[in-house]
């Protein structure tokens, strides 16, 4: 209970600060509002445009989570065949590592020829850039279970398909996990890419509006929505992490506090 209490106490500390000063240099007019706008006038703004920028939250959650199952289902694929097939991974894995040296945001303009701008060519932009965590995640979490803990099942009769799904599998879900908590965020940076390059919603459009009329108040508020946004979805993951691998949690809490 005392980890947990400094684990929020001192971000909050953090904050406390960080937003007094800031606060304090706006009012004293150290920093012009148009460069640096006060918290409080940006919490003004967010209370003010609060139907808007949720309807356009919404709409960036969308696609954030859609892009984000699509990069969960490509990335396990894929490893379980880099992971369990050689000729596959001697073909393919190469070239899959060498597509992340293409910068996502030069694929924009031509997801957006090949989809138009509706939902697509985010979730595709969003999808490239999460899955490669998760697959990489994925393939280390499956090949580093013990071989002796493979032979033992094989002695025992154990099919392929049952090793896989008593050992290897719950051997790399903390690996998998730490893939996802990469990816979500990513997925978030993915999405607001893909809304920029071109959408008519969505927080990365607000954004765009915003630094079109130069309202920085708006700009601010947009970011800390997509801020807010992406910090939940992550522990949004954590959360199913703590569900489904409990006993991990608890070691890695427990080695954690010991270090202290």
């Amino acid at each position: 209970m005392r980890n947990r209490v400094e684990a929020l106490l001192y971000p909050t500390i953090v904050l406390v600060i960080v937003v007094g000063v800031w606060e304090g240099a706006s009012r004293a007019g150290w920093v012009a509002p148009y460069i640096l706008p006060a918290p409080s006038a940006i919490l003004i703004k967010l209370w003010t445009l609060r139907a808007v920028l949720l309807q356009h939250t919404w709409a960036t959650t969308l696609e954030i989570v859609l892009g984000f199952l699509v990069a969960l289902v490509t990335g396990v694929v894929l490893a379980v065949c880099v992971a369990y097939v050689k000729p596959f991974e001697r073909a393919f894995y190469p070239w899959i590592i060498a597509t992340q040296a293409v910068p996502k945001v030069a694929l924009g303009p031509l997801f957006i020829i090949w989809f138009g701008f509706g939902l697509m060519p985010k979730i595709v932009i969003a999808a490239l850039i999460a899955f490669f965590p998760i697959m990489i995640g994925t393939i280390v979490g499956l090949k580093s279970i013990e071989r002796d803990s493979i032979f033992l099942l094989r002695s025992m009769g154990a099919t392929s398909l049952q090793a896989f799904w008593h050992a290897r599998l719950p051997n790399g879900l903390p690996q998998i996990f730490a893939g996802m908590k990469v990816a979500i965020v990513l997925a978030s940076v993915g999405a607001i890419v893909g809304e920029f390059v071109g959408a008519n919603e969505g927080l990365g459009y607000v954004l765009l509006t915003a630094n079109g009329t130069v309202d920085t108040q708006l700009l601010f508020a947009a970011l800390l929505a997509i801020s807010v946004l992406s910090t939940a979805l992550y522990w949004v993951v954590h959360l199913a992490e703590s569900l489904f691998i409990r006993w991990h949690v608890s070691v890695r809490d427990d080695l954690a506090a010991a270090t202290m």
